[in-house]
């Protein structure tokens, strides 16, 4: 057999293969050769087209019965290497196999099949030699009708569902199994004022409900999260009793485009043909109007209705709530029982309307005279009731009373008399006058009785010992007034030494309250008091004035410039008062060439040092000098103290008592005047007795004394008398400093 024979025969073998194989293979299949004819049509082909092989084969028409003109199939591309063209022919159809290299695929719907049109998915590759060279093409069928028919009835079913949505009155949006949104209906966007394009295809469907990101109800539920509604909804969500796996949930909503509204929601998972989740529904409902309705049968329910304060329901709600948080916390209440003096006489002539504006109106004053967490109640006719929660003490619940009574004070002008309204008030502490709501309440109101009964317009606690101490309390502050009119007040100084030299180098000026009845009053019966009425700050500007007008004195008429000490009040300090009242010394007597020096103790300056550290360096540029009071009795750090721009620290006297009998004292006061050397500063040591003392601080080097070894506080002409006797003066260079 001769070669060329042999390889005749070898092809033919191949092609005999070719066709046995395409023959046999279930998948419909043709084959054409390089020239475009048809050499295989398998019978898999002749079922799905409807086309006998005989008919097909050795002719050139490839395209028939697919189309009903001539165009290329996608074999006929492949063979002629213009597979470039097959998007003009199958446009958005085609593609390259993902999976076999060389191979193209499209689908198309093929209408004119004998029995009926067909969708069908077929691919094309060439088929080549040994050399690589194109000598035809095979391409396959495989009929999809019953997939694209299923596609497009879940297509028709999704549109149909879309419109359903769409036109549901109910707001409600989908999400997909990752959170994005698929459907945002139209009544949702009537309900939030957010349009379907804003959100669908994101997973933004938390912005129209919150101004931070966090999982809406549908997101929850969709992950199976429901631990986390606490978290999120707090008390007020629940199951669902309809929706199998659906929850349900209020919240009120402040930030929609179209108005702050309250939405019950409902959220369930939804499920494909298999039971696994896909996706979950959420379903809006407008319950604003519900809530503004029970919001208001529940203020009605709580509250008077002709004052809006709380009724004796809220009222007895409030006081158990507030007695169960201050027996934790062992803070504090006051219960204020108030009852109006001659409401009787304006309702009898004046007339039920104007007895009812003096209700409200009371009720408008009483609330303006406490704080905005205490709660204001009306019992019914003229009683009202006030919770006082955690005042700071007896005096503090005095001040309110004060001001309330003051509130309420009014007078009405009828047919040429004067009718005045004033209260009767009784007060109960908590836990001393009764630790549940029964008793405090009782006490209250039996206090309130015992104050009308001695007399209207006045108060009383229901502990006696309470109410004597208000009194006296109450008859300083009154006095207090009076003694600044009166000018019942005197001030006393109280020399400073040099403990080395023994000469007088400065004095404090200490304030006395000379009462025309109690006699002499020191500062810690009346200074506190004077600090929560604000009369401080007068005192404070007389004390400063007066003070400097008598160092003026000393320095022109005794030829004595002294450094002159006065403390300031935390009033004072916070408000800036001291440096309105030392720019109005300066402008009375002139920028002096003696030194005002100002106290403040360490705890003042420590409550806001940010604060504290400005306010001082302005006080400094006004030319006075600063010192530091009761130092070591506070808490204030050395970084502090370094930034303060003080001259002297006062070693309080508590460190000084046990001087010359206790090291440990001794060791803490040692460091104390280190420390001042160290930082530059001078230091006094104050409240020195004995000699003890004196002598230790000399041997440690102390700058500064003052203290009844040295020298009682002296009044004004005894201290002038002071300053004047040389052989005093004297005398005390050589007793009191001993060197």
């Amino acid at each position: 057999m001769t070669p060329e024979n042999a390889q005749s025969k070898v092809k033919g073998l191949a092609q005999d293969l070719l066709r046995q194989v395409v023959e046999s293979t279930p998948v419909p299949t043709f084959v054409i050769d390089a020239d475009h004819r048809i050499i295989h049509w398998n019978s898999a082909c002749e079922k799905i087209c409807g086309v006998a092989a005989s008919e097909k084969l050795g002719t050139k028409d490839s395209w028939h019965p697919f189309y009903d003109y001539e165009r290329p199939s996608m074999a006929d591309l492949v063979v002629d290497g213009r597979i470039e063209e097959v998007k003009a022919f199958y446009k958005h159809k085609y593609r390259r196999s993902s999976v076999l290299k060389g191979v193209w695929e499209a689908e198309d719907f093929f209408p004119n099949f004998p029995d009926g049109g067909k969708w069908l998915s077929f691919s094309a590759t060439a088929i080549r030699d040994e050399e690589g060279n194109v000598i035809g093409a095979i391409e396959t069928m495989r009929d999809v009708t019953m997939q694209k028919q299923y596609e497009q009835s879940l297509k028709d079913k999704e549109k149909l569902l879309h419109e359903v949505i769409q036109g549901c009155p109910v707001p409600m949006f989908v999400i997909d199994q990752d959170h994005k949104v698929s459907h945002w209906n139209k009544a949702c966007e009537a309900i939030i004022g957010t349009s379907s394009q804003e959100v669908v295809g994101t997973k933004d469907q938390w912005k129209p409900f919150y101004d931070h990101e966090r999982p809406v109800l549908a997101d929850l539920v969709l992950d199976n999260k429901l631990e986390d509604l606490t978290e999120y909804y707090s008390g007020i969500w629940a199951a669902s009793a309809l929706i199998e796996d659906g929850w349900e949930a209020n919240d009120y909503f402040p930030n929609f485009k179209n108005g702050a509204k309250w939405l019950h929601f409902m959220a369930a998972p939804l499920h494909d043909q298999n039971g696994q989740v896909v996706g979950a529904v959420e379903t809006l409902q407008d319950v604003t109007h519900q809530k503004e309705y029970e919001a208001r049968l529940e203020f009605q329910a709580n509250h008077d209705a002709l004052t809006g304060l709380a009724n004796r329901t809220l009222l007895q709600d409030r006081l158990l709530q507030a007695i169960a948080h201050a027996g934790r916390e062992k803070r504090l209440l006051s219960l204020l029982f108030i009852d109006l003096d001659n409401f009787k006489t304006v309702n009898d002539t004046l007339g039920h309307n104007v007895g009812d504006q003096l209700i409200v109106e009371t009720a408008k004053k009483i609330s303006k005279a406490v704080r905005a967490g205490d709660t204001v109640a009306r019992l019914g006719g003229d009683e009202f009731v006030v919770l006082l929660f955690a005042p700071e003490n007896e005096d503090h619940v005095t001040d309110i009373v004060q001001r309330i009574s003051s509130e309420v004070a009014t007078t009405f002008h009828h047919n040429g008399q004067d009718i005045h309204i004033g209260c009767s008030v009784g007060v109960a502490m908590y836990p001393q006058d009764g630790q549940d709501v029964e008793s405090l309440m009782k006490n209250a109101d039996s206090a309130m009785y015992r104050a009308k009964a001695k007399g209207k317009g006045g108060f009383r606690f229901f502990t006696q010992d309470l109410t004597d101490r208000a009194f006296v309390r109450l008859q300083i502050e009154n006095d207090l007034h009076k003694a600044i009119s009166e000018d019942q007040f005197e001030l006393v100084y109280q020399p400073i030494f040099n403990l080395q030299t023994g000469q007088i180098i400065a004095t404090e000026a200490l304030l006395r309250w000379n009462h025309p009845e109690k006699g002499l009053i020191l500062p810690g019966d009346f200074i506190s008091i004077a600090e929560e009425t604000d009369m401080i700050v007068e005192i404070g500007e007389w004390v400063l004035k007066t003070a400097a007008r008598e160092a003026k004195y000393w320095q022109e008429e005794l030829d004595h410039t002294l450094r002159v000490s006065i403390n300031v009040s935390a009033r004072q300090f916070r408000n800036n008062e001291i440096h309105r009242a030392l720019k109005q010394v300066y402008d009375e007597i002139g920028h002096p060439r003696f030194s005002i020096e100002l106290e403040l103790t360490e705890n003042l300056v420590m409550q806001n040092p940010e604060k504290a550290e400005g306010s001082l360096q302005a006080l400094r540029e006004m030319g006075v000098q600063l010192a530091m009071d009761d130092f070591g009795t506070g808490y204030s750090s050395l970084a502090y103290l370094r930034r303060f721009p003080f001259d002297m620290i006062k070693i309080d006297k508590a460190f000084v008592d046990d001087l010359g009998k206790n090291r440990e004292a001794e060791a803490i006061v040692r460091a104390m005047l280190e420390l001042g050397r160290a930082l530059g500063l001078r230091m006094l040591a104050e409240g020195v007795e004995t000699d003890l003392q004196r002598r230790f601080l000399v041997d440690e080097g102390c700058d500064e004394v003052q203290g009844f070894l040295f020298s009682y506080p002296k009044s004004v002409a005894d201290f002038r008398k002071m300053l004047t006797n040389e052989n005093e003066t004297s005398q005390f260079k050589q007793e009191g400093a001993g060197i």
